[in-house]
């Protein structure tokens, strides 16, 4: 059995569905009951990996043991085969906020790098401590963002501390080196930036930013004439930027050698689609996969 933890960078905005509409917006993104965070449900995710194994030529055999049947491969009876690799729910880690400095800063939470830690865990790293920002208020793992006594982050006005907090820096840095690719010159301006502009929101802040800062579209259905045939509808967007893990189980007959090196190379620093609205560039995350002993 080997246990992995799968990074998910958004490098184009990313629509997930959820199950209806809400509120204004007739495309919802999918969203835990519980918090209102953004997420990717196991399900969605291990339709898309199933899919960049079969564009990535796997073989049949190797793609039904590791994902298990298709729709379109029931057997006569109806029934299916179970896959062999266990696909969790890509949960928030940080997602992009505007500012009035900086361009923009990352925005996480207690609850976020919790649960991080606990995927953590499993795999071996030294663990970190989770800041602790009191409910109406933040933290900032930079020096930039504790020279004033209030940011604007997104809607919200926000005092961030006299001094960076010390446990969010070295989460910054570990999210950095192992969310982004390692030494490439593209990435190196993001991996400098997420070092310094990571900020943790407190409790009764982070349901408004993460309500007001994911991005809307209106967009209308057009027929052969060009004419408005549906619409408009309104979608929202996880936006570019957007970081989010997934914990990974290859269990039994297929946690091989070769099913490892497959993986590694389907996930190691490799773009993925996951979601809708690919014909129009949406959805593209880059993938890193850290397995057990692995990370920074």
């Amino acid at each position: 059995m080997t246990e992995y933890l799968l990074y998910l960078y958004a490098e184009s905005p990313v629509h997930t569905g959820a199950a209806g509409s809400l509120d204004v917006l007739d495309l919802p993104v999918q969203r835990e009951a519980s918090t209102g965070y953004p997420v990717i449900w196991g399900q969605s995710l291990k339709g898309a990996l199933r899919q960049a194994a079969g564009d990535a030529n796997w073989p049949k055999g190797d793609v039904l043991l590791v994902f298990g049947s298709d729709i379109e491969e029931r057997a006569p009876d109806g029934g299916t085969t179970e896959g062999l690799l266990a696909v969790g729910d890509a949960q928030l880690v940080a997602m992009p906020v505007p500012t009035l400095r900086r361009t923009f800063a990352w925005v996480t939470s207690d609850i976020a790098l919790s649960r991080l830690a606990r995927k953590y865990r499993r795999l071996g790293p030294p663990p970190l401590a989770v800041p602790q920002p009191a409910p109406d208020r933040g933290l900032a793992a930079g020096a930039a963002w504790t020279d004033a006594e209030e940011e604007a982050l997104g809607p919200c006005v926000v005092p961030l501390g006299p001094e960076p907090d010390a446990e969010l820096a070295a989460w910054a840095a570990r999210i950095a080196a192992d969310a982004l690719p390692p030494g490439e010159k593209a990435a190196a301006a993001f991996t400098v930036k997420l070092r310094t502009d990571l900020v943790a929101a407190g409790s009764d802040l982070m349901p408004t930013l993460l309500r007001e800062c994911t991005e809307r579209s209106v967009r209308v259905q057009l027929d052969a004439s060009k004419k408005v045939k549906n619409g408009p509808f309104y979608s929202e967007y996880l936006p570019a930027e957007t970081i989010l893990a997934a914990s990974l189980l290859l269990r039994g007959k297929a946690d091989t050698p070769a099913v490892r090196d497959a993986l590694r190379l389907l996930l190691g620093n490799e773009l993925l689609q996951v979601g809708g609205d690919e014909t129009i560039g949406k959805g593209l995350v880059r993938t890193q996969l850290l397995p057990a002993g692995g990370g920074a």
